[in-house]
Formats: structure tokens, sequence, C-alpha cells
């Protein structure tokens, strides 16, 4: 297995550690997808390791080829079985490629990190991902080939992105600075502008 899918199951195993500590009150709590329960971000994340390819191509026809859809249909499908059950799912198969050839791992490892945070910064939950997991994620975001499958260039164009807690930078304009799962977070429409700080954070995409 290549390094990038072990850090992706890497991250995808503490989310299923995260998953596993919280009570049902938390697991029904929600989540900065406003669409989603914590346990219903928890059936996301499982959704990938679960499906095959012709049952995720028949959830994308389902949802109109809408992938937005398609998601949140899935999500909340997969949410529902024991939280023990997605739990083992995710650890068993935590180095599992998606069925789709096209998505990378390190997509996965954004997604994952991205998520959650979606469920522990709102139940105010210690803890941060991993600096390298973080890092991956920012990389995937701003220079990847594949990085608009998450964030569109033009909502970035003209920052300039700066972490304080690592040597992470990207970008020329108005600056964004602060923690790094923060800038993370805010690139991906996240509401963690007071967190940030910079002329660019009123351009952060919403």
């Amino acid at each position: 297995m290549s390094a990038a899918w072990e850090l992706a199951g890497k991250t995808r195993s503490d989310f299923a550690d995260m998953i596993e500590s919280l009570d049902e009150s938390q697991l029904a709590a929600s989540t900065y997808c406003e669409a989603w329960t914590a346990k219903q971000v928890a059936g996301h994340i499982v959704s990938f390791v679960e499906m095959s390819l012709p049952t995720m191509m028949v959830s994308m026809a389902k949802g109109g080829f809408n992938a937005d859809k398609a998601w949140v249909a899935n999500a909340i499908k997969y949410a529902d079985q024991p939280v023990a059950d997605i739990v083992r799912k995710i650890r068993e198969n935590a180095q599992k490629p998606s069925a789709i050839k096209s998505f990378p791992a390190e997509l996965t490892t954004t997604d994952v990190v991205i998520h959650t945070q979606d469920v522990r910064r709102p139940l105010g939950l210690d803890g941060v991902p991993s600096a390298d997991a973080v890092r991956t994620a920012l990389d995937f975001c701003t220079v990847h080939a594949k990085a608009k499958m998450m964030v569109d260039p033009k909502h970035i164009e003209g920052l300039r992105l700066e972490a304080t807690d690592m040597d992470w930078s990207w970008g020329d304009g108005d600056l964004v600075s602060g923690p790094a799962e923060a800038i993370l977070l805010g690139i991906n429409r996240r509401p963690v502008h007071d967190d940030l700080d910079g002329e660019g954070v009123a351009r952060l995409p919403k």
C-alpha cells in the first residue's frame, strides 16, 4: 500500500476512534455539514468503504448525477446501522481505495480531515487531525492536479494563505493567516472566520 493510502487509512481510523467516543446525544447533534448529524457524517465516511462501483453509480443516477445529492442520500442510508458496525467497517477497510479510481488517496484524506472537524468543532471536542493529514489536505486543495474536486480555484484566487502553526503557505494576494486546520476549513466553506486573520478572510468562499 502506498504511503498516501497509509495516511488516508490513519485518518479514517482516527475518525472512527472519535465517532466511537460519542454518546447518543452527540451522535444526533448538528455538524458543520448542515444536512447531516454526526452519525450521518460517519455514514458518509463508511459509504466509501462499503459501496462497490456499480452501487455508487446507481446512487449517482438516483441523485440525477448531482454528486452532492448522491452523497447526502448515501450518508443518510449508511448511517442507518449501529455505530459499532460503522466503526468496525471503517477500521477494517481504512486503507481501501475508492471504488471510483479517479479519486486519489489525498482526496480521501482531505474529505476525512474536514469531516472530522465538522463533527468535532460544533461539539466542542478537543483535538485536531495530525499535522501530516492537514498539510496533505491543504496541498490537495491548492496545488494538486485534482484540487477543484474540493475547492474551486476561482474561490481562492488572489489570496495568500499562511499557516501560523506549521511551515505552510500558498498563493499571492490578500492575506488569510491562522492555524492550518482553520485555513483548510475556511477555504472549504466552513464558518471559522473568527479563527483567522487578514484582509483576505472576508473573501473566503461561503
